[in-house]
């Protein structure tokens, strides 16, 4: 078959430049836990006859068109800076498992043993690719990214532009131009931003609400640290709620973002015993077009404050939902970890973190030529404690509500009880008259809660009960360092258990 030539490769400048002020939270965070890299990972499913030679050179059009894909971190009098350095071969690597007893579980190990990997950033480059064989005419393209390098809302519009120049290449026609900026350009914004009237405005913003911002709430009162990986219990809206959450004509003036949002803050405060609860969400903080069209990290995590109040109706807690949103997305580029540095919060205190809820309703459906792909998403990064998340996935797309908690402070039952709760909280809140009382909404899981006592009180564990349960998540993170040496969960429990003998 005759393709049409994809686009010639981009000229890059390779001087070193700045870390932006959202890169830099990141390259800071993943300082203090080395061994828990801060990535994304994800993979396309296609079936069918895939032109693997063709795909790798769209794909690597893709990458040098986008420039994140090759972003290292270097070290400049003690700083981090970044540069776009692409490798000899940057050609995205091909690997089979079709010789496996079940190839796709073979796969999916393979992919969660990268995406759990440490991250050097002296030497790796932050963004890997593979294609992965799994049958004949089935292929898994699979992404590990960085967080420095991409945000969620850029990792989506590289997967859609490498869709679009497979598809052109196979229909014998030139693709649209490439109108993403460059990174240096993206930089030299970012600093114009910085210098603007509208900076100023974003940051007033927030530092006013951080001023009264409450310590956050959580559904767990154990203490820990992020792992490597997340215990994960996901499933799909019924048709009928999902017509629901599209008719918008349901809830005048209110998006289907708040009505989520609403729905498990209406968890969290019943949980929590808590009327003012804190919900982290992310923004992608892309306020412009050109922006919107680009790669590199921008994305923020912002606390929104929702009040459920006892008397609220449904129309009441989604509304004030929805004004709090509204607020948040005015002022989506202030960089919240800024903020809160300057106000004097400790970067201890800042990195104590509750639930996040990640809505992505956009469209997900990739065509490569004639076949489609269906996106599935491995992890959105380390949780410090519970991310709820909502997109759609398969061919037809389904709605997923995925919850992704930290498995050193949530037990799998635990989790999907609060799954449960909080999947039928969105059924019935969607279902519900604006003016129905919000006690009316999930009252039959009302009288078997059991409340949190409260996010920050000591948990009635032992310190071999933490042990063994960090043994059983993962024995080769780093336990203790002392010196020169270093220790994992694995070898403390075995020398703890030698002594014991």
């Amino acid at each position: 078959m005759e393709h049409a030539a994809p686009a010639t490769y981009r000229e890059h400048r390779t001087d070193p430049f700045p870390l932006s002020a959202a890169q830099h939270g990141l390259w800071f965070a993943q300082q203090l836990a080395p061994d828990v890299p801060i990535c994304i990972a994800q993979y396309v499913d296609i079936r069918g006859p895939l032109d693997v030679e063709l795909f790798r050179e769209v794909a690597l059009v893709a990458g040098h068109e986008y420039e994140s894909v090759f972003l290292r971190l270097i070290d400049v009098d003690g700083e981090p800076h970044q540069v776009i350095d692409p490798p000899a071969d940057a050609a995205m690597g091909v690997v089979d498992f079709r010789g496996a007893s079940d190839p796709m579980a073979a796969a999916e190990m393979w992919m969660h043993d990268n995406y759990t990997a440490r991250v050097d950033f002296e030497h790796d480059h932050l963004c890997e690719s593979s294609l992965l064989c799994i049958g004949d005419d089935r292929h898994l393209w699979y992404s590990r990214i960085h967080h420095v390098a991409l945000d969620g809302y850029a990792a989506m519009t590289l997967v859609n532009r490498v869709a679009a120049l497979y598809t052109a290449a196979v229909e014998g026609r030139s693709p649209e131009p490439n109108r993403a900026a460059d990174l240096h350009t993206l930089h030299r914004l970012e600093e114009d931003y910085r210098a603007s009237h509208r900076f100023s405005s974003d940051r007033d913003y927030w530092a006013e609400r951080l001023h009264r911002r409450t310590n956050g709430a959580s559904l767990t009162d154990v203490e820990a640290p992020p792992a490597a990986h997340s215990l994960t219990v996901r499933t799909a809206l019924s048709p009928d709620t999902v017509a629901r959450l599209e008719d918008t004509g349901g809830r005048p003036g209110a998006t289907a973002a708040a009505a989520l949002i609403a729905a498990f803050a209406c968890h969290l405060s019943r949980r929590t015993g808590r009327e003012d609860v804190l919900v982290d969400i992310p923004l992608s903080a892309r306020t412009t077009a050109v922006l919107r069209r680009s790669s590199g990290m921008l994305a923020n995590v912002a606390p929104l404050l929702v009040q459920v109040r006892a008397g609220d109706t449904v129309g009441d807690l989604v509304a004030r939902v929805q004004h709090e949103l509204m607020g948040a997305m005015r002022h989506q580029r202030g960089n919240v970890e800024d903020i809160l540095r300057d106000l004097g919060v400790s970067a201890e205190a800042r990195r104590i973190s509750g639930p996040m809820i990640n809505v992505m309703l956009f469209d997900q459906d990739l065509t490569f030529g004639s076949l489609t792909g269906d996106f599935r998403i491995l992890t959105t990064g380390p949780v410090p404690d519970l991310s709820v998340n909502v997109y759609r996935s398969g061919t037809p797309a389904s709605t997923i509500v995925e919850f992704e908690a930290n498995p050193y402070r949530y037990r799998d039952d635990e989790l999907r009880s609060h799954h449960a709760a909080v999947v039928g909280l969105i059924d019935e809140l969607l279902a519900a008259d604006p003016g129905t009382p919000l006690a009316a909404i999930g009252a039959h899981d009302l009288a078997r809660l059991t409340p949190v006592v409260g996010a920050r009180s000591a948990p009635e564990v032992s310190l071999p009960g933490l042990l063994a349960a960090a043994v059983g998540v993962d024995p080769d993170a780093v336990a203790v360092v002392c010196g020169g040496r270093v220790l994992t969960y694995g070898e403390v429990d075995a020398a703890s258990n030698r002594l014991a003998r």
